[in-house]
């Protein structure tokens, strides 16, 4: 009922070739999000048409169609029909959403600014395929593009898409840049070769602001003709006649998010001669031992192994997978290879410096019959153990045969580093390359120390912004240069005071920006999918250029934090309200997925009063993306590193705390039962 009240018709349509009042956009953004928690799977009947527009969504050519992008597949192209120039990229977030990012370089109207000869302008879109194509029902989806900012090239529509192959025929109508009908067809002449026609209602005349200036003379002919090519599986080649007089190339890079760079190297399975002798026939102590080297070896660390003549139990860190399942798995399966006939149960309890988090229990029968495929993924659930604990087996406890505890002191790598600087007045695009050298090192339990230094190859990161004397974020271009330094040299301390509440505390230089204190508390409920907690930070400014020097300018925050995950779409809400470090109160929301590959992405967005703040901060809600590369696709074996880069516009004050290194949130949230339950088949890995 929801879509008869947004494109219901009372006197005329409600979307009219105006803009929509600010009620209605609010209902269709709110719609989007809403979507999320109840999104539907897109069909395949979308493919082989789901390719690129001009502007990177997926559509023909000027027109977007019903058609999406797959969940979790990234699309990445550039596209020219003067005098319009477009970069970016799109991704299906869920199954039936897609989002789109994209620059668009309007290459005949000027701008004063220094570094920059024409206009350009950020745009975010998203859509959602409300219903996908089925034998009797076309495929329907509702759009909204340039959500945020200037708005230059928004447009809400609804569009329907018929696939009956080799031809997919679409039928739309729109709002704003997309004022009225239009419609088009694509032809697949052979399985690479795509032909594409459409009618466009864009009045480009009457464009809204730079987009009109673009356009004096609008446009000869609203129908644009266009040819598809597929040089690689990955990467279309369109070459098209735009406007009645614009030839249009496009190229675009479409593939699924977090694919193995090289080939995988799949671990051999644990060879042992299995013993089933009861265990009054075997040697416990023996046993236990046999039992620890095998973990060990299976490449885990700080690996406990004890037994009280019933059950098995191996602790350990997972130092070796990006899953937790999966490293649960395998010690199973090693504690199932040496069990004696008799065992109980099987138990792994996963634990993190040094604090036993996640306990995980099941009968040898039934983990053996599972792994045989005797027993479903729904009876297995029940059957299996899961919940959050705070101390292993008690080695003093009579009857306890034991052997292992700490053997890992620290670790190390070097982290690629690639840091943007986005739409600074003197440049639209600049960026530091680099690495990062790394190490943490185990101090006790609950407690490590972390070093980072930055060693850059090339930065042309420079600025004309002049930032007021006390920022907080406006300067941080100061601090992107071709200096050698540590940007983060600290000691952090964990602490658990039950199986769900945990605190933290950090101090040393925190970033690249700034040295000072932190901490925060904890507290999950439930299966873990919800937390609360407080943090608080206490920092000095860094002196730019320098590797140890710090200002005399001290800033901090206090905010309450929100976790909310669920579990089954590995979709992560965060929300903190507070006091940020330049002052400003009020609210910062954080969301992110994670995919079947490990790549998180997220994004977040700041509403806080910034009237107190100068300069260009005055009035700006902080926003950005990031993504989270787990370190596996770029190796041939398995990992538990991971990457984070974040892509944001060059950095102002609202809504800023000092970067976190590992948060409770972080430590801990991996290994509640709701989210270990989510993926719990993976345990057959």
């Amino acid at each position: 009922m929801y879509l008869l009240v947004v494109f219901q018709r009372k006197t005329s349509l409600l979307f009219s070739s105006s803009h929509l009042d600010s009620n209605i956009k609010s209902f269709i953004l709110f719609f989007f999000i809403f979507q999320i928690l109840l999104v539907s799977s897109a069909n395949a009947w979308d493919r082989p048409f789901n390719n690129a527009a001009n502007w990177l969504g997926t559509g023909l050519l000027e027109i977007p169609t019903a058609r999406v992008l797959d969940d979790g597949v990234i699309r990445i192209g550039v596209a020219q029909a003067l005098p319009l120039r477009w970069w970016g990229g799109g991704m299906g977030i869920f199954p039936g959403l897609e989002f789109t990012g994209r620059l668009t370089d309007l290459t005949n109207v000027p701008v004063a600014f220094t570094g920059q000869s024409t206009y350009r302008d950020k745009a975010f879109d998203l859509k959602y395929q409300v219903i996908p194509e089925s034998k009797w029902l076309p495929a329907v989806a509702l759009g909204y593009n340039d959500l945020f900012g200037t708005q230059i090239f928004e447009a809400q529509y609804i569009v329907l898409s018929r696939q009956i192959f080799p031809f997919d025929f679409t039928l739309g109508y729109g709002t704003g840049r997309l004022d009225g009908f239009f419609g088009g067809v694509e032809v697949a002449l052979h399985p690479r070769i795509h032909f594409m026609a459409e009618y466009s209602p864009i009045d480009y005349q009457k464009g809204t602001g730079a987009a009109g200036q673009a356009f004096p003379e609008g446009a000869n002919w609203p129908v644009n003709f266009g040819l598809r090519g597929k040089i690689l599986p990955v990467l279309d080649l369109t070459v098209s006649y735009q406007r009645g007089d614009t030839l249009g190339l496009m190229l675009n890079f479409q593939t699924g998010l977090g694919q193995p760079i090289l080939p995988y190297k799949a671990d051999p399975p644990p060879l042992v001669d299995e013993d089933r002798r009861p265990f009054q026939q075997r040697n416990t102590k023996e046993m236990v031992e046999k039992i620890h080297a095998a973990i060990h070896e299976a490449r885990f660390t700080d690996v406990s192994v004890f037994s009280d003549g019933g059950d098995l139990t191996a602790e350990f860190t997972n130092s070796r997978y990006l899953s937790n399942q999966k490293a649960v798995g395998r010690v199973l399966r090693i504690l199932l290879l040496h069990a004696p006939s008799d065992t109980k149960k099987l138990v792994a309890i996963v634990e993190k410096r040094g604090m036993p988090i996640l306990k995980v229990a099941v009968k040898p029968n039934v983990f053996e019959a599972y792994l045989l495929g005797d027993v479903p993924d729904d009876i297995f659930e029940r059957l299996i153990e899961v919940e959050t604990t705070k101390e292993g087996p008690d080695i003093n406890e009579p009857g306890i045969a034991y052997t292992g505890g700490k053997d890992s002191l620290y670790t190390y790598g070097i982290k690629p580093e690639f840091q943007p600087y986005l739409n600074d007045p003197s440049g639209f695009f600049k960026f530091v390359a680099g690495i990062m050298p790394w190490a943490v090192v185990d101090l006790w339990k609950g407690g490590e120390a972390f070093a980072r230094f930055e060693v850059p190859f090339y930065s042309d990161i420079s600025s004309t912004n002049v930032p007021p004397p006390d920022t907080v974020r406006e300067d941080s271009w100061r601090y992107l240069g071709l200096q050698y330094t540590f940007t983060n040299l600290l000691v952090d301390q964990a602490v658990q005071f039950t199986d769900r509440t945990f605190g933290r505390v950090g101090f040393g230089y925190l970033e690249y920006m700034y040295a000072g204190a932190s901490g925060e508390v904890l507290h999950f409920f439930g299966d873990g999918s919800v937390a609360l907690g407080f943090q608080a930070d206490w920092t000095r400014k860094r002196e730019p250029g320098s590797t140890m020097a710090l200002q005399d300018l001290n800033f901090y925050d206090i905010l309450a934090n929100a976790y909310f995950r669920v579990p089954k779409l590995d979709v992560t809400l965060q929300a903190q309200y507070g006091r940020f470090m330049a002052g400003d109160v009020g609210w910062l929301f954080t969301g992110s997925r994670e995919y079947d590959t490990g790549i998180i992405i997220g994004g977040w967005w700041s509403f806080t009063d910034t009237s107190s703040l100068q300069g260009y901060s005055q009035g700006y809600d902080s926003k950005g993306v990031f993504i989270t590369l787990p370190a596996k696709i770029f190796l041939s074996h398995d990992s538990p590193i991971t990457y984070n880069y974040f892509l944001v516009p060059w950095t102002r004050d609202a809504a800023q705390t000092p970067y976190h290194w590992r948060t409770l949130f972080e430590i801990a949230g991996d290994l509640m039962p709701g989210r270990f339950k989510a993926k719990l088949k993976d345990i057959k890995q």
